[in-house]
């Protein structure tokens, strides 16, 4: 039989282990999209926008560009046949581990409530389509492409359709996604750091 879908995550949970750190290494997660969702490809691009897409993201333009508040930043979604996760991981110093979680929160809540620009679109389709093709560049990538295509029930033809299928997102798709799968009220938080300067407001604590 299957295994069981992962539980949900019904409130704030925090989780500080305390280093002798210079920064604080942060990870905050709720659970994400399983891989044969058709909304995928959405969240896809969603997150590319919000912080899968390097120095042009939106986390990254506004917490290290704009802020100056971490050293690297980037969101991802991990979609697995039985569900998956959604996580952002950053790194900032001690004392400013707080403001820069709330900045997280902020760029989450903004993209679930605004249309992505045009230019944020069409750069998140082109990096999307356009480096589609190294997944497949060497014989080990095709063997594992093929066996993921399998696996997830993709089709004979995906990757061929690929293209098309993110190129059909909208930007009301994106806004869509958004909604449906980030969730900045419930989710878990764990943060390696000097838990005295970095001042985390927890739940649980661990030494």
């Amino acid at each position: 039989s299957p295994p069981e879908k992962p539980a949900e995550i019904k409130k704030k949970k925090t989780v500080v282990i305390d280093r002798d750190l210079t920064q604080a290494n942060i990870i905050l997660g709720h659970i994400g999209i399983s891989r044969d969702n058709p909304a995928y490809y959405a969240a896809s691009v969603m997150n590319y926008i919000l912080g899968g897409g390097g120095f042009g993201s939106r986390l990254m333009q506004n917490i290290r560009e704009e802020k100056g508040l971490v050293y690297d930043i980037h969101s991802s979604f991990s979609a697995n046949k039985y569900g998956g996760s959604f996580r952002v991981s950053l790194q900032t110093k001690n004392e400013s581990a707080n403001v820069a979680i709330e900045e997280v929160l902020n760029e989450m809540k903004k993209i679930m409530n605004g249309k992505v620009s045009d230019s944020e679109l069409s750069d998140a389709k082109a990096f999307l389509t356009g480096s589609f093709p190294m997944r497949i560049e060497t014989s080990g990538r095709i063997a594992g492409f093929l066996v993921a295509v399998e696996y997830y029930g993709l089709g004979v033809d995906y990757v061929n359709n690929y293209p098309g299928y993110i190129n059909s997102v909208t930007k009301e798709d994106v806004l869509e996604a958004a909604k449906k799968y980030l969730d900045p009220e419930q989710f878990i938080l764990v943060v390696v750091a000097d838990k005295e300067k970095a001042s985390i407001v927890e739940n649980k604590s661990r030494e």
